[in-house]
């Protein structure tokens, strides 16, 4: 089993500091949507936890680390399991 961890920094929803190296452009893409919106391209309410996971790219947690106080931006730790 190999872990890894991701910092990343958003703003308005978006990741704006931060890599993360396994998603694709339109994966990240979508990861940005649900961040701003709270659901998917579809309309479908999720978070980013469930929809890293739906990837099949190993197991991830999602963990807020900074809370918005009313500038918009938000830190995140991504722990990612795989095999």
């Amino acid at each position: 089993m190999n872990l890894s961890t991701h910092r990343v920094s958003t703003a308005l929803g978006k990741v704006s500091t931060g890599v993360l190296p396994f998603l694709s452009e339109e994966e990240l893409e979508e990861l940005n949507t649900i961040g701003y919106t709270g659901k998917n391209s579809k309309g479908v309410k999720t978070n980013r936890q469930q929809y890293l996971n739906t990837l099949n790219k190993g197991v991830f947690l999602v963990e807020q680390t900074k809370f918005d106080n009313g500038d918009f931006t938000e830190e995140f730790l991504i722990t990612r399991s795989t095999e």
